[in-house]
């Protein structure tokens, strides 16, 4: 069986509800298809449920979904993907935290959990605690920045455990909470004794810390202490060249999301940020286009494209500006097409989850997903919508199954039986 490249563009959030500000339409209800009109017609629509019906997925369980691995039986918790995106060389066995640069009072109450957001010291306060912070109880601590304010902890040694609670209040106006074991183990004991001796140890270096007494001096917050969540101890996953159940070498991820890079390192993807993508709704999606089409040229069987820019909107409650970062991917799709060779390619479009812009979160609705491929019983529509959707051959997708599809479609997929 021939196999065909795979060029999968994912809008993260891209699903969405009805907004009374846009007369009752969701968002995609409102974009301009006509620039992928002809691409849309060749192929096939569905829905896709990343986990399954009435389960919220993050983003991390619904890229594990999106490549064929059931998070339902293999989820560490999001700690250890936003290390390994950020940088993190994880061993089975580590515990590894997301965490904010935050702004606390002496009491360590927070007064600000982002400390101003913008940290153009984070890298360096990030090298002066991890030359100051030292082992804690004989366990190394690692320290990543990611983008902005947000870090990666990851800790390291025997007896350790991830049942613990985050430090993070998740508010403003309260104290730093202590981290406290979740079950009944003398490892998740000695874990949360660790994290808290941790966090005083940060509060202590960064409020010595002379760059911080600069920002004070400017009449920004200062980044003094560092806030953790989302504890998850460090699994193995099998990388795509190791599985027997598809027939893929090389994969590449182009993505500015660290969580979305660390899922995607985990199983094999190589990684890429072009200059200019981020993870906001300024990202240069072109750039991720033309390093699509880069990657295309070369020996790649996979190339991943995220777009984070149509979720931040959402987050932000914000439709129009989802609205026009779903037109922007959609050019970066136009491009794509017109320099790929559709008798070779298989192309699929979608959302990784639903963030409706009047929820301002993740939800369980099904997202919008289109499978172009050569001699595909086509659909003929001319939009991607959610009622459009419904309507469409692929019929309501679960889980890895979507995958399965690609597969199958790129001639990627072992037969299953004799």
């Amino acid at each position: 069986m021939k196999m065909l490249k795979v060029v999968l563009v994912v809008a993260d959030g891209l699903g969405d509800r009805p907004v009374p500000k846009l007369g009752m339409k969701t968002p995609l209800e409102l974009v301009d298809f006509s620039i992928v009109a002809d691409l849309l017609h060749k192929s096939a629509v569905g829905l896709w449920d990343p986990i399954q019906p009435g389960v919220r997925p993050g983003s991390d369980t619904a890229h594990l979904a999106l490549f064929g691995v059931n998070p339902l039986n293999n989820y560490p918790g999001r700690g250890p993907f936003e290390a390994i995106g950020a940088g993190a060389i994880l061993h089975p066995g580590d515990i590894a935290f997301r965490g904010n640069f935050a702004t606390v009072d002496k009491s360590m109450t927070v007064i600000d959990r982002r400390a101003g957001r913008s940290i153009p010291e984070a890298k360096q306060l990030v090298k002066y605690l991890n030359e100051n912070i030292g082992e804690i109880d004989g366990v190394k601590v690692e320290i990543y920045h990611a983008t902005e304010h947000r870090v990666a902890v990851v800790f390291r040694g025997t007896s350790l455990s991830d049942a613990v609670s985050d430090t993070d209040p998740h508010t403003e106006g309260v104290k730093v909470l202590e981290s406290k074991p979740l079950v009944g183990s003398e490892e998740a004991e000695r874990m949360a004794r660790i994290v808290n001796i941790f966090t005083r140890r940060v509060y202590e270096l960064l409020s010595a810390c002379p760059l911080n007494s600069k920002r004070v001096e400017k009449g920004v917050p200062p980044a003094n202490v560092i806030l953790l969540r989302g504890a998850g101890k460090m699994v193995k996953y099998p990388k795509f060249s190791e599985r027997r159940d598809v027939n893929l070498r090389k994969a590449v991820a182009i993505s500015a999301t660290a969580l979305v890079k660390g899922v995607c390192a985990l199983l094999g993807f190589e990684t890429v940020t072009p200059r200019g993508a981020t993870g906001g709704v300024d990202s240069d999606i072109m750039a991720k286009a033309r390093a699509a089409v880069d990657f295309y040229k070369q020996d790649y069987d996979l190339i991943y494209v995220h777009v984070k820019g149509t979720d931040s909107a959402s987050h932000d409650g914000n439709p129009e500006a989802k609205v026009g970062v779903i037109e922007r991917t959609l050019k970066g799709i136009s491009y794509i097409v017109d320099r790929v060779d559709l008798g070779e390619v298989v192309i699929s479009f979608l959302g990784d989850h639903a963030t409706p812009v009047t929820v301002k979160d993740h939800t369980s609705d099904p997202v919008p997903v289109m499978v172009y491929a050569p001699g595909i019983l086509a659909d003929g529509f001319s939009k991607l919508t959610e009622r459009d959707a419904r309507k469409g051959s692929l019929g309501r997708l679960r889980n890895t199954e979507l995958f399965g599809v690609l597969m199958d479609y790129s001639g990627r997929a072992e037969k299953f039986g004799a």
